[in-house]
């Protein structure tokens, strides 16, 4: 009989004879390989799971006036459109004009896209089109208006009469302005391809963000009027969240491997000293001590890949779930995934066995099979 397939022989008979122990190891395995394949495919989808929780916050970058101008040309718009194609732009103009007699903000804006950037805005209405006006909450308790109601807005010797289509409360100062559409208050204002304000939502890890920043400031370099600001708050607390979420999960899969290990060395060595007397009789038949290690190590690397392959369907089921949970969306089953998995536990099953192992040097076959 080779030695292959005496290996695979004394393996199978383990397997079968001790079905007890084999449960303990597979068990103490597939736990490690579970929160392993779980955490690692939470831990690779994170950036995009949390970029995209992040976007919710609103735009990531502004472009405004540098200095003391006020307003910027608007073919901005489409020098960064092919600087970042993925970048999403909401352009403002801001003015101050009447309502009701009174003095308020006029801001100015695409509004179909103001859920887009903003989807965190309540009140935005369902449909967005035409000739329509949004008030800010506090703007609407100032001056008491009800929604379908007609507003007329005035600047200097111009006049609009726009229906209220709803009251968006934002926590911000839109909640004390009047959005209405650019193009009427450009023309409103006699400030037709000028803008005050241009919002930018970049997809993306914070890391990208900063990249298409970089690219986006030198592409606008040679105009004078305009600068690009990042919004620093809303990048370093991105990186900064997925960071420490990224340690944690580290951190505790570290702790459960550690301890996966210390179970299966302690299920290996129990093994050890069940099978002395087989020890024994393979080291009087001429076994070698490396020989006889090899049993042992290919027995629990059988026992890492089985927990291997039901850690790695448990652990992504349970990734699945959180991210469903948590980000209200799914992941996707990654085969880099799959491998970093069983490399991880066959690596924790290997070595938790190699310290039991070299015992099998210090057994003198003589002295196992008196029963001593």
């Amino acid at each position: 009989m080779t030695g292959s397939r005496m290996l695979l022989r004394v393996i199978g008979k383990a397997l079968w004879v001790r079905p007890g122990k084999l449960l303990l190891s597979v068990a103490a395995l597939t736990v490690g390989a579970t929160l392993a394949s779980a955490f690692l495919s939470l831990y690779f989808d994170l950036p995009d799971k949390m970029s995209a929780e992040f976007r919710t916050l609103g735009p990531n970058l502004v472009v405004a006036p540098r200095g003391e101008a006020q307003t910027f040309p608007a073919s901005i718009q489409k020098r960064l459109a092919t600087t970042t194609e993925d970048a999403f732009q909401l352009p403002w103009l801001y003015a101050v004009g009447r309502a009701d007699g009174r003095d308020v903000i006029l801001a100015g804006t695409e509004l179909p896209k103001l859920a887009q950037m903003h989807p965190s805005w309540s009140g935005l209405p369902a449909q967005v089109s035409g000739q329509i006006l949004i008030a800010g909450v506090k703007a609407m308790e100032q001056f008491g208006w009800k929604p379908g109601e007609t507003v007329r807005i005035q600047y200097s010797e111009n006049e609009v009469s726009l229906p209220l289509a709803g009251i968006v409360s934002t926590g911000g100062s839109e909640d004390s302005q009047l959005l209405l559409p650019l193009a009427t208050l450009q023309a409103m204002t006699g400030q037709a391809e000028r803008l005050s304000l241009m919002q930018l939502a970049v997809p993306g890890a914070a890391a990208e963000v900063e990249t298409a920043w970089h690219a986006m400031s030198a592409s606008v370099a040679s105009v004078p009027e305009v600068e690009i600001r990042a919004l620093r708050p809303v990048l370093e607390s991105e990186a900064r969240v997925v960071m420490k979420v990224r340690g944690l999960m580290l951190g505790l899969a570290g702790i459960v491997l550690a301890l996966v290990i210390l179970s299966v060395l302690t299920n290996v060595s129990g093994r050890l000293l069940d099978r002395q007397k087989e020890i024994g009789v393979m080291k009087a038949l001429g076994g070698s001590d490396a020989g006889i290690a090899r049993f042992f190590l290919a027995e629990t690397a059988v026992h890492a890949l089985l927990a291997a392959a039901l850690g790695l369907a448990a652990g992504f089921a349970l990734a699945q779930a959180a991210a469903e949970r948590i980000f209200h969306s799914s992941i996707a089953l990654r085969w880099d995934v799959a491998g970093a998995v069983a490399g991880i536990t066959l690596g924790v099953a290997l070595i938790a066995t190699l310290l039991p192992a070299r015992w099998i040097r210090r057994m003198d076959p003589a002295v196992i099979l008196r029963g001593e």
